[in-house]
């Protein structure tokens, strides 16, 4: 007769590294947290211009990155775009968002590593439906024409994430400690890049369009 032991479920890829990076989660969320309460278009703004510099860079890296396309469509590396395309519906222009600073990266070893970064993109589309509905309520001006990112999903943010952990299904074995730390370096990184901007923006913060605080 088999044990109990012999029925065990392995843990998959996608929740050892939800669990084994639970430690960067409530700090990568920061920025994410704060516009839930009290908001104004200038920290939306905020926002995405932090979100457009690191996406960006990890996104492009992921769609260059040799044998990635093995495990997920590079199409759905397109945020990049989408936050573009709010920061210019914010008046930015385009030579305005190109000379937007950008997060340093380092280069990705592999895909292994590069599904780990991934996965600090992905994991952070899990609270767009929210954080849309809210600043639909607080901001409808500038939601309506500024939302692209947090639509990126839109009515199908359960597939996207099941896709995704069956992309990681895939990962052989010996390369899942690669995933995982390639997520950790996701998230030390993300983490001195706000704290630099988190600086800059005490010492010198871009002026501000005039705007209306939310109650």
């Amino acid at each position: 007769m088999l044990a109990v032991s012999d029925l065990t479920v392995p843990v998959r890829l996608i929740d050892r590294l939800l669990a084994e990076t639970e430690g960067f989660h409530a700090e990568a969320d920061t920025d994410h947290l704060r516009l839930l309460g009290p908001v104004t278009a200038h920290g939306y703004r905020r926002f995405l211009v932090r979100r457009f510099a690191f996406v960006g860079p990890v996104e492009r890296s992921l769609i260059a990155l040799r044998g990635f396309e093995a495990f997920l469509d590079t199409r759905r590396f397109v945020k990049h775009e989408l936050l573009r395309r709010d920061l210019l519906s914010f008046r930015l222009t385009a030579a305005e968002i190109d000379q937007l600073p950008r997060c340093a990266l380092p280069a990705f070893a592999g895909p292994a590593e590069g599904l780990g970064w991934a996965f600090v993109i992905e994991r952070a589309t899990l609270g767009h439906t929210n954080l849309f509905r809210h600043l639909a309520a607080v901001l409808p001006g500038e939601i309506a024409f500024s939302s692209s990112y947090l639509k990126c999903y839109l009515g199908t943010l359960g597939e996207m994430w099941r896709d995704f952990g069956r992309a990681l299904d895939r990962v052989a074995e010996l390369e899942q400690a690669q995933v995982i730390e390639g997520a950790r370096s996701a998230f030390r990184t993300y983490r001195t890049w706000r704290h630099q901007q988190d600086e800059h923006d005490r010492s010198g913060p871009w002026p501000r369009r005039r705007e209306r605080r939310s109650a």
